[in-house]
């Protein structure tokens, strides 16, 4: 068998904020590794945040060297992007039942890449640190389980030539038509770079503005456009999100939380056994929040669909299947990203910029 995947922590509950340490001691190559992340809802009541926001960190460390490091926002938006899926969730946001979100830590170019994998024989103490914050997110919860799988390579013989690191590099607050300079790292070759802005209720593109990239002082721009353009032209080929979420309907309004950021579209259906009204109403959908109008109290589902997970724009760098494609940062002599915020935002919106780097092992 060339492959296999193994269980790197079983189920586990947790009734308060944690940071849970996981040692990654094994031997072979991981391409993959899953985290399943389960919220438990609390009460008859609307949602607080989405599910994914109790998963505060995902950090996979070696000493003090990170190798990757972001929110779980963040995390599932990469993953979703380098894999243009989502994953087999169920958003279920009802008294007892549990929200649960997968989410993937992509060391290669797909699943089973045997020139890309994480290989921890070339660290001394590789460790997984998956950071809880209980409450954070779905239905006051005050209960979350956390479960980690390894999708690794078994009999197959591979010798991976490095693997693919993840970064936050930057967050900040967004001004009106305010430009914010940041100086990029050099040290690994970029495969995408991220940008990301959530506000409930606001579309990403409705804070930001234009992005532009540009190498020692403007004598090179990598790209100068607004970040809707950016999403319809070089990262058109991410799919359009569709997801599914139970929740209780309610003649006051009730908020619906998704992955789906921007140009939020649904349908509505009584989740029960009999008929019931069946009649809802939306508003306000946008930014990974839908605030809907139930004729009725009942469980309702929703099938959601639109674009930009989380509020995370990608930018692809050259052919992705091709390492020597990517941008080669490495031989730049600076590096600047000049990111705008749309003029007349109340200056309380946050930015955060991250990376998806090839990082080789040592020859």
């Amino acid at each position: 068998m060339n492959y296999r995947l193994s269980t790197v922590m079983a189920r586990e509950t947790f009734g308060s904020d944690t940071t849970k340490i996981i040692d990654l001691d094994m031997a072979d190559p991981i391409s993959q590794l899953i985290i399943e992340l389960a919220v438990t809802n609390v009460g008859s009541i609307s949602a607080t945040a989405h599910a994914i926001a109790s998963l505060a960190k995902i950090e996979l460390v070696d000493g003090s060297d990170v190798l990757y490091s972001l929110s779980g926002y963040e995390a599932e938006a990469a993953d979703i992007i380098h894999n243009k899926v989502m994953r087999s969730n169920w958003n279920i946001y009802l008294d007892g039942n549990d929200c649960q979100r997968f989410i993937g830590i992509n060391f290669g170019r797909y699943l089973w890449d045997p020139i890309l994998a994480f290989d921890p024989k070339k660290f001394k103490n590789p460790q997984l640190k998956l950071t809880l914050d209980v409450g954070a997110g779905g239905c006051a919860s005050v209960s979350n389980k956390l479960r980690v799988w390894a999708a690794m390579f078994d009999q197959k013989p591979v010798t991976p030539a490095g693997f693919l690191m993840h970064k936050e590099i930057k967050s900040y607050t967004l001004s009106s038509a305010a430009h914010e300079y940041t100086d990029l790292p050099r040290d690994y070759p970029y495969r995408k770079l991220f940008i990301r802005n959530l506000e409930a209720g606001t579309e990403p593109c409705q804070n930001i503005g234009n992005v532009k990239l540009s190498e020692d002082q403007d004598k090179r721009v990598i790209f100068d456009h607004d970040v809707v353009d950016l999403l319809r032209t070089i990262a058109a080929t991410n799919p359009q999100l569709v997801e599914q979420i139970i929740f209780i309907g309610q003649a006051a309004t009730t908020n619906v939380f998704t992955t789906v950021s921007e140009r939020a579209t649904a349908t509505f259906a009584t989740w029960a056994g009999a008929v019931g009204t069946g009649v809802f109403a939306s508003y306000g959908s946008a930014g990974g929040r839908m605030v809907v109008d139930a004729g009725a109290t009942e469980n309702a589902v929703a099938i959601v669909a639109g674009w930009v997970p989380h509020g995370v724009y990608e930018i692809p760098f050259g052919d992705q299947m091709d390492m020597d494609d990517w941008y080669d940062v490495t031989k730049v002599g600076s590096l600047k990203a000049d990111i705008t915020g749309v003029s007349g935002i109340d200056g309380t919106e946050t930015c955060q910029i991250f990376l998806q780097q090839l990082r080789k092992y040592a020859a």
